[in-house]
């Protein structure tokens, strides 16, 4: 039987970063930075276990077992909200809906906000979930290049983009503003305001994407562009996979009335609405028991973690490898010198049982970043983190040989 699929499918691939996941979790004595996942330390245990009985033997079976409101538990949806005003000093009138991941967010945003042949800017480097979400409808990734020494986008090949956008295709700017993924970095807060003024020059939408905006281990947070969104043009969406667990899919959007009114009708469509079960949960945690000491004991768990990997990468030949040291989130990123020739590099840790990410895997156009790779700190052991990274000193010396081998 020949089978015709949709042209939105036929143009997608399979995610590398889960194909990756799932044969590291497959073999054995693997060391692996190639995770974004927590640290199974990080699931409070005790708390869900005491939860979950309470909810069984106390709870009316209706209240989390049942079909529910698209939009979410009402209760949650408040609790969320005065949360984030409290820890962002994001006080928007907009509405919040609980959605299955920030990753469904983005889904249902372009959806609403997209047809075929639009335009969605984004960082060169980005969540490769997002691109496929963008590519899935049809509509169009544009990467706009990062001026690395700022950690931030190019505004000046911003504002030009939408300049030269006569026909208004362009639908969206996505941003993953604080703890970047892939690179780790966070957009100084005079460059996020002049991010905004561009946008509302041009009357440009901004999905703010911010699924790490709790972990800051190190300095003072940056305010978030939602809390000085005076012009509706901001949709935000947050996660409480990498604070809570990634199994519950809880993650939040929210967005002006009138493109959440869209955002309903789409979430109605996709799946009715998110796990109740976890919403009860989540509201119980947050209400009854200590969720920011939570939060805050993932942060002396990570900081640790960052700090030994930092202390080890101190130890490789600066010279052969570059990399911006975050305040946050999950990850490192790095660039090999021009003497390192990246896939000896690659191969030499792969034979040695250590993995990385490759930088094109988490590149927009899937090439032009042969010289970086992804590190991620909070899934490894301590131990895993300092043998793993002392793999690297061999790897660096062997793949110079190799670079000086093809020069020959």
């Amino acid at each position: 039987m020949h089978y015709q699929f949709a042209n939105r499918i036929n143009q997608l691939q399979g995610s590398p970063l889960r194909e990756n996941a799932k044969r590291n979790m497959e073999a054995k004595d693997v060391i692996s930075f190639a995770y974004g996942y927590p640290s199974i330390d990080a699931f409070p245990m005790e708390t869900l276990k005491t939860i979950s009985e309470r909810m069984y033997t106390e709870f009316d079976p209706e209240s989390f077992l049942q079909y529910g409101a698209s939009e979410g538990l009402p209760e949650l949806r408040e609790l969320v909200k005065q949360r984030i005003a409290k820890q962002f000093a994001i006080a928007s009138d907009d509405d919040l809906m609980i959605v299955s991941g920030s990753t469904q967010a983005m889904d249902l945003v372009i959806k609403v906000l997209c047809n075929e042949g639009d335009v969605v800017l984004c960082e060169e480097q980005t969540f490769s979930g997002a691109v496929n979400a963008i590519k899935g409808y049809g509509a169009k990734v544009v990467p706009v290049p990062m001026n690395v020494d700022e950690e931030c986008i190019d505004t000046k090949v911003l504002e030009e983009l939408l300049a030269k956008d006569t026909e208004h295709r362009i639908k969206l700017l996505y941003l993953i503003p604080t703890f970047q993924n892939p690179l780790g970095t966070s957009i100084p807060l005079e460059k996020r305001q002049e991010i905004y003024a561009i946008a509302k020059k041009y009357g440009l939408l901004i999905f703010e994407d911010d699924p790490y905006g709790d972990l800051l281990y190190f300095g003072d947070a940056i305010p978030k562009m939602k809390s000085f969104d005076t012009d509706d043009l901001i949709i935000y969406a947050g996660s409480f996979s990498k604070i809570l667990a990634p199994s519950t899919r809880l993650g939040f959007v929210m967005a002006p009335p009138a493109i959440f009114e869209k955002l309903v009708l789409a979430k109605q469509v996709s799946d009715s609405h998110t796990n109740f079960y976890w919403q009860v949960l989540l509201t119980e945690f947050m209400k009854n028991y200590d969720f920011e000491q939570h939060v805050s004991y993932l942060k002396e768990l990570y900081r640790e973690k960052l700090t030994v990997m930092l202390e080890e990468l101190a130890k490789l030949p600066q010279d052969a490898i570059h990399y911006i040291e975050p305040t946050g989130g999950y990850f490192i990123c790095c660039e090999l010198a021009e003497d390192v020739d990246e896939e000896a590099f690659l191969d030499y840790l792969f034979d040695h049982k250590v993995i990385v990410i490759p930088g094109n895997i988490m590149s927009v156009a899937g090439k032009g970043y042969e010289k970086f790779f992804r590190l991620n700190f909070t899934k490894p052991t301590i131990e895993d983190i300092r043998l793993g990274i002392q793999q690297m000193q061999d790897a660096i010396s062997f793949a110079r040989v190799e670079q000086v081998s093809k020069a020959i």
